[in-house]
Order: structure tokens, then sequence, then C-alpha cells
């Protein structure tokens, strides 16, 4: 008789272990969502990669060596083995030629993709651009965010503008407009013409 009484439940206390029940599948859901949209987590490697054999290496990679060149967002770097160009993204990097560094990123196409350069202080300066989440990841948002207008063409300080369109000038009887950077005077204006 006593097992009867703990399966009964009133309506309040099935109603309160319902909304437990969602809850916890609720959490569980949520969970399983974040772990599927965080990133890999890659770990670099401890000991740095020679640059003769950066070719040979794949995934994230150490280089350590001399910054010999500084070209914008890109330099070379050289260790005893050779030198290799590095990419910092779209951002500009604050080495000077000389100066010993150490690059955490990816050999790609031939360069090295930094992603992390840490300097002879220890300082570490983050550059170019996050991995990509998932197989390839979304693509970025345009300027100004999504939605927004497409910017306007770059036309260069020296170029004249575009022409008016063909009969523009002809109407409401004006006279057509002159070509542009022309010193010839417009035609005259034709008469309109009565019915």
């Amino acid at each position: 008789m006593a097992f009867h009484n703990i399966i009964r439940l009133s309506g309040r206390q099935r109603v309160g272990i319902g909304a437990a029940a969602l809850l916890a599948i609720g959490a569980a859901g949520g969970a399983s969502a974040v772990a599927l949209t965080r990133p890999n987590i890659e770990m670099a490697p401890t000991v740095p990669t020679a640059v003769s054999r950066l070719s040979s290496s794949s995934g994230i990679v150490n280089v350590r060596g001399r910054v010999t060149a500084v070209y914008g967002n890109r330099f070379l770097v050289e260790d005893g083995t050779g030198r290799m160009l590095v990419d910092t993204g779209r951002h500009g990097v604050t080495v000077a030629a000389g100066a010993p560094v150490l690059v955490q990123g990816r050999f790609d196409d031939g360069q090295l993709r930094a992603r992390f350069l840490v300097d002879q202080a220890g300082d570490i300066q983050e550059v170019g651009a996050p991995p990509p989440h998932g197989n390839g990841g979304p693509p970025p948002h345009p300027p100004g965010g999504p939605g927004a207008p497409p910017p306007p063409p770059h036309a260069g300080m020296d170029s004249a503008p575009p022409p008016p369109p063909v009969g523009a000038g002809d109407k409401a009887g004006g006279a057509p407009t002159p070509p542009v950077n022309s010193d010839a005077p417009p035609p005259p204006a034709t008469a309109p013409q009565q019915r």
C-alpha cells in the first residue's frame, strides 16, 4: 500500500515535474547547439618549425627568426634555414627590421599566414583573421552591416563625370550640352517644331 501512495501525484506536482523535464531538455539542447557551433580548438606546437621544413608541415606552426624586411602588412622572417614571407592580414604590423620574432600561424600558398606575433619581450600581438568556423565558416558581413547598400564605385579624382544620357539636352527646347573637356561652344538651340 505504501508503493501506491508514492506514485500518486497531485495535478500541481505533475505540472512541476513536467516543467522541470522541459527545462532539462531545453538545457541539454542548448548545450548541444553551443558545442556544435564552437570552433575546433587546435593547439600550436611548442617547438618552432624551421623555415626550410614549412612546405612539409600542416596545421598551426611556430616559426622563430629575425625580421629582415617589412612590406606593409607583410614581412620577411629569416632563421638559420631560410626566409619566409609572413602575411599578417589586413592590419598593419608593428615589427621592425632586425627584431627577433616568434610567429604563430598557418603555412598556406607559399607564405605563413600569421595569427600571433611574440616579440623579444614576450609581448603577444594578435594579427590576421581568426581561423574559419566549421567548414569554411560564414562569409564576412559587408561594410556597414547586413542589408547595407553597396559602396559607391571608386572614381579617381581626375576622372570626368559620366556623360549625360543621349538627348538629355534636347528636352524642353534647351541646347544640347557640349562634350566634356571641350573648348567648342555648344551647337545652337533648335526651335521647337509646331504641328
